[in-house]
């Protein structure tokens, strides 16, 4: 969408662990790449499991939200409160497990 290419590309600026200047032209934004050296490549690699390590603090939170949220349910209160915990926690796992894999997949593609 052409109305949105000035702020795409100020988020790109905005962006200083990117280390990325994009340019534009009113229809298409050039994002020159610099060749990675070795610092470079720890750089994204620190970066990359800084942002993957807050993706899980955040999935933590929002399972935390949303257990609190089950229990004040007055349905489950005859329940076993287990069952919510036992879902939200294989589904937590499951996408920790799903977002460190893909991490090291493409850590090993740089």
């Amino acid at each position: 969408d052409p109305s949105s290419i000035q702020a795409i590309a100020a988020a790109i600026r905005a962006d200083q662990a990117l280390g990325l200047n994009p340019a534009d032209d009113g229809r298409v934004i050039r994002v020159p790449i610099p060749a990675l050296t070795e610092e470079r490549r720890k750089e994204i690699v620190k970066t990359a499991s800084s942002k993957v390590e807050n993706a899980k603090v955040a999935l933590r939170n929002i399972r935390e939200d949303a257990r609190k949220a089950v229990k004040s349910q007055p349905r489950w209160a005859k329940t076993s409160r287990s069952v919510p915990k036992k879902k939200s926690t294989i589904l937590l796992r499951n996408l920790v497990i799903k977002l460190t894999r893909n991490l090291k997949l493409n850590l090993t593609r740089l």
